[in-house]
């Protein structure tokens, strides 16, 4: 009996381990396209949705999300703000912010995360993890067992 409910347990672990591959989510919209992403405002994460970032719906198929904010000089100046998921960096490393100004003057703030969903919250990859410990645990109890 104990170990039916041993080997059951492992397979609950295991199974658990799918969530691992499951895409990070991040907001995506563009501020000059949409009015719910605004450059001066709160962003709203109640009216704004995550996507996956190995969906369709994803404008840019990535492994982390990115926030850029660009402003050009001057009088008559503009500002715009996109939300996106992103598969690579100019810099190699995909978390922190990186600040740039181009040869026209426009400023450009990038900030990269991978750390959670909609870093731009998910407990489901800690309670992977530690499911996985549990199993390897429980597999090395049996191994001793025997």
């Amino acid at each position: 009996m104990m170990a039916t409910v041993v080997r059951f347990l492992q397979l609950c672990c295991l199974l658990s381990l799918c969530s691992l591959g499951v895409a990070i989510q991040c907001y995506q919209c563009d501020s000059n396209e949409d009015v719910t992403c605004p450059v001066e405002n709160k962003f709203d994460t109640a009216i704004n949705a995550v996507v996956d970032c190995n969906s369709f719906e994803a404008n840019v198929p990535g492994q982390f999300c990115m926030k850029i904010y660009q402003e050009s000089p001057g009088w008559g100046g503009w500002q715009k703000l996109t939300r996106r998921c992103g598969s690579r960096t100019d810099f190699g490393v995909a978390w922190g912010c990186r600040w740039t100004w181009d040869y026209t003057g426009v400023f450009r703030e990038t900030c990269y995360c991978e750390d959670r969903d909609g870093c731009n919250g998910s407990g489901q990859l800690s309670w992977s993890i530690a499911l996985a410990l549990i199993t390897a645990l429980t597999a090395v109890y049996n191994m001793l067992r025997l």
